[in-house]
C-alpha cells in the first residue's frame, strides 16, 4: 500500500465526521430532552418534598419547645401555688392549734373559776347551816336550862352534858 492511501484511511472523511458530530448533538438534545429534564423535574420536585419536610421539622420541633418552655412554666406556676397551698395549710393549722389551746385555756380557767365559786359556796353554806345548828343548838340548851333551872352548878352540867351529846 502506498502512502496516500495509508493516509487516506488514517485521516477521517469531513462527512463522516460531520456526520458523526450531527448524530452526537442529536443523541445529546434527545438526551437533555428526553432523560435530563424529567430526572432534573423529578429531583427538583424530591428536593422540595425534602426541604418541606425539613421545615415542617423545624416548625413542629419549634412548637414542642415552645409546648415544653409552656409546660415547664405551667409545672413551675403549680409548684409555685402548691407551696402557697401549703404554707397556707400550716399558717391555718397553726392559727387553730393556738385557737385551741387558747379555748382550752378559758375552758380550765372557767371551771376553775367555777370550782371555786362553787366551793366558796359550799363553805358559806356550810357556815351558815353550822351557824344555824350553833343557834338551834343554844336554843334548845336554853329551853333545857330554863326547864331545869335549879342551881347554876346543875345549869353548868346540863350545858357541858349537852355539848358532848352533840
Amino acid at each position: 500500500m502506498n502512502i496516500p492511501d495509508i493516509l487516506e484511511l488514517l485521516m477521517p472523511n469531513i462527512l463522516t465526521v460531520a456526520t458523526q458530530l450531527l448524530a452526537t448533538a442529536i443523541l445529546f438534545t434527545l438526551m437533555y430532552l428526553l432523560a435530563w429534564k424529567p430526572v432534573k423535574k423529578i429531583l427538583d420536585a424530591r428536593s422540595e418534598y425534602e426541604q418541606s419536610r425539613l421545615t415542617d421539622a423545624d416548625e413542629l420541633k419549634e412548637e414542642s419547645e415552645m409546648l415544653n418552655e409552656k409546660a415547664n412554666e405551667y409545672i413551675e406556676k403549680a409548684k409555685v401555688q402548691a407551696q402557697e397551698t401549703i404554707r397556707k395549710s400550716q399558717e391555718e393549722g397553726l392559727r387553730l392549734k393556738n385557737n385551741l389551746i387558747e379555748e382550752g385555756k378559758q375552758k380550765s380557767q372557767q371551771l376553775v373559776e367555777e370550782a371555786q365559786n362553787n366551793i366558796t359556796l359550799q363553805k358559806n353554806k356550810m357556815l351558815e347551816d353550822m351557824h344555824q345548828e350553833i343557834v338551834n343548838v343554844a336554843i334548845t340548851a336554853a329551853e333545857k336550862m330554863l326547864q331545869e333551872k335549879l342551881d347554876s352548878q346543875s345549869d353548868i352540867d346540863s350545858i357541858e352534858s349537852f355539848i358532848n351529846e352533840v
